[in-house]
């Protein structure tokens, strides 16, 4: 005959308690049914139609480690889709659809070279402020918004996470993906920009993915550490727009970096990564100059050993991601 077996902890006082073998065993109702009314010897009618098989999910410790960057990997479809369902929710409805990306840092630009620029005569370094402010605002508008929403991900996909298994990192991560496309439209607006002031593509363009994947890996720092708080502590909604509106001031969005005193600039630079990739897109783009190397190479090492924190952070509190939202 057949003996089925749940997944509960049993001990000698429980019913249905068995220990034949040397297994202690905890059998259902319905399986000691069974038992009591044996079959024929060598006969294996299986379990009753009515009991459904049991699936028990055991979480792991939690962390880093090869199989889940591998399972990262194996599930990088999935990522692309969530990618496209996000660009195509951001502009649904709307009436100037992707030009938004566009709009957006050309307006704020706008505004800060009428009042900072021209009012309150802000220095601009010797370039034109527009363009100096359009190039600052084109980098903190996809790590603002790429990080507000790779924040909000997990909280705003709650349902989804109780239901369907993926990578849970899957979900900040294609927020920020999802934000690129932004950034190489306001990229695409700013090198139009300069080439109309004057200021054409050169050699030092090809220095251009090292400010940006350091831009990049400060968004991606921010929404994985913050996605994975924000689920067990909702303070985070509250505090990311606070956040930004210090963080755009305490980085050269405005402002040329040669307004910090010389003697922390380097210090500057290094520990806040938006400020090398800001520094680096008006260098190369606008002034046709190579990127501060010794700065810009500090920055990418820091941010990159943030980043893999805030990914350890994330795996760590990954476990309870399911029960808590």
């Amino acid at each position: 005959m057949r003996e089925l077996t749940c997944g509960r902890v049993c001990t000698a006082g429980t019913p249905g308690y068995d220990a034949k073998g040397g297994a202690a065993r905890c059998l259902r109702a319905s399986d000691m049914a069974i038992q009591e009314h044996p079959t024929s010897p060598g006969l294996d009618t299986g379990p009753p139609a009515h009991v459904k098989p049991l699936v028990e999910i055991v979480g792991g410790r939690g962390g880093v480690s090869l199989a889940g960057l591998g399972e990262l990997w194996r599930f990088r479809e999935v990522l692309w889709a969530f990618v496209l369902r996000g660009v195509k929710a951001r502009y649904r409805q709307a009436v100037f659809g992707i030009g938004w990306a566009v709009i957006q840092p050309v307006l704020a630009a706008a505004l800060f070279a009428v009042f900072l620029g021209r009012f309150a005569k802000v220095s601009s370094a010797g370039i034109p402020y527009l363009l100096s402010a359009q190039a600052g605002m084109t980098a903190w508008t996809f790590f603002s918004s790429g990080a507000s929403a790779s924040a909000a991900s997990l909280v705003a996909n709650q349902s989804m996470l109780k239901k369907i298994y993926f990578p849970r990192e899957i979900l900040p991560l294609s927020s920020i993906v999802a934000s690129l496309l932004d950034l190489a439209i306001g990229l695409v607006v700013v090198v139009v920009a300069a080439a109309l002031y004057g200021d054409y593509p050169s050699l030092a363009y090809l220095a251009l993915p090292l400010p940006l994947v350091v831009l990049v890996l400060t968004a991606a720092m921010f929404g994985l550490g913050l996605s994975a708080v924000n689920v067990y502590y909702r303070d985070v909604g509250y505090a990311m727009p606070f956040i930004l509106q210090i963080g755009i001031f305490a980085t050269p969005v405005a402002y040329p970096v040669t307004v910090v005193p010389e003697a922390i600039r380097t210090w500057y630079l290094i520990l806040n990564p938006l400020a090398a990739t800001i520094d680096g897109i008006r260098r190369i783009v606008i002034l046709g100059d190579w990127p501060a190397w010794g700065p810009t190479l500090a920055a990418l090492a820091w941010v990159s050993i943030l980043a893999a924190l805030a990914y350890a952070l994330f795996k760590r509190l990954e476990r309870g991601l399911s029960d808590r939202v």
